[in-house]
């Protein structure tokens, strides 16, 4: 063996492991990666919280996280059903072993890995990657289905506010035909980006399905959601894809349904069917605009 290969195989210096990550065994959004912040985070059902497991077991804010030292430790914040590790109720701050099982109220469980920063990261990606679309890397129709399912459950419990924005490409079949599905696969990715840029932190954009997008828009009435649809579909009217060496422009449709305590959703089936509906009338009657449900 050469010096040249000697070198090449020489161990690396391993990082410390002083990363917390969480998964969901048990409750809300199963599989979900949390990473924890070393500074601290606040575990709840809130608005406020800044890791939210909506489940009716959590308080508003149930329990902290925080690291001292190497070591990660959870207090619970007198949560009315309580917090464990390991099976033994938390009555201070309590450390979380790699590999402990963490719960919440009845109906949470989470399983803790002490990681360095690499296998933090190494288990983030693998967690995107199964939430993402591949090709315009906003979130799955799998992801959105449960995120709509939750977020409908938190809005009807607590008389909230929540709109279902739906967009849908104009005429996307004579893109494909005329200049391939390449060309089709750059106006999608085009799309997703800008829209991206307009939807805030907590907001949800997902693929559909195809050439439809959905945004979960959290606190947003149907007023306020027209506005936004309606900035939505300026913007993407404006902006185009390059293919080869030419640039292609769409238009979108969009359909918005909201729930608020006046609504008659009552689920995310009705929710959804509701914005389907209202872009069905956006596409009837011309495209390239946005029509809200009644």
């Amino acid at each position: 063996m050469t010096r040249e290969s000697l070198t090449e195989v020489r161990p690396q210096p391993t990082s410390p492991r002083d990363r917390c990550t969480l998964s969901v065994l048990v409750g809300p959004n199963v599989g979900r990666i949390i990473a924890i912040d070393p500074v601290g985070v606040i575990v709840g059902r809130g608005e406020d919280a800044d890791v939210r497991l909506d489940d009716p077991g959590l308080s508003r804010s149930h329990a902290r996280i925080f690291r001292m030292g190497d070591a990660f430790y959870l207090q619970d914040l007198g949560s009315t059903n309580g917090s464990w590790v390991d099976g033994a109720p938390v009555t201070s701050a309590t450390l979380i072993p790699d590999g402990g099982r963490v719960a919440f109220g009845p109906t949470v469980v989470l399983s803790a890995q002490i990681q360095d920063a690499t296998g933090q990261e190494a288990s983030l990606r693998l967690y995107q990657s199964t939430i993402r679309d591949g090709l315009t890397h906003v979130y799955n129709r799998r992801y959105l289905d449960k995120r709509l399912s939750e977020e409908v459950a938190f809005a009807l419990r607590h008389q909230a506010t929540l709109s279902l924005l739906m967009l849908d490409v104009d005429h996307f079949k004579h893109v494909n035909d005329t200049f391939g599905h390449q060309a089709g696969d750059a106006v999608l990715k085009v799309l997703a980006a800008s829209v991206g840029r307009l939807v805030r932190t907590e907001d949800v954009l997902a693929r559909y399905g195809g050439e439809e997008f959905c945004i979960i828009a959290r606190g947003i009435d149907a007023r306020n959601a027209s506005i936004f649809g309606e900035r939505l579909r300026r913007t993407v009217e404006r902006v185009s894809a390059p293919v080869g060496d030419r640039s292609l422009s769409v238009t979108i449709s969009i359909g918005i349904s909201t729930l608020s305590p006046s609504s008659h959703y009552e689920d995310a089936t009705a929710l959804l069917a509701g914005a389907d509906a209202a872009l069905y009338q956006a596409k009837t009657t011309g495209r390239n605009r946005v029509f809200s449900a009644q």
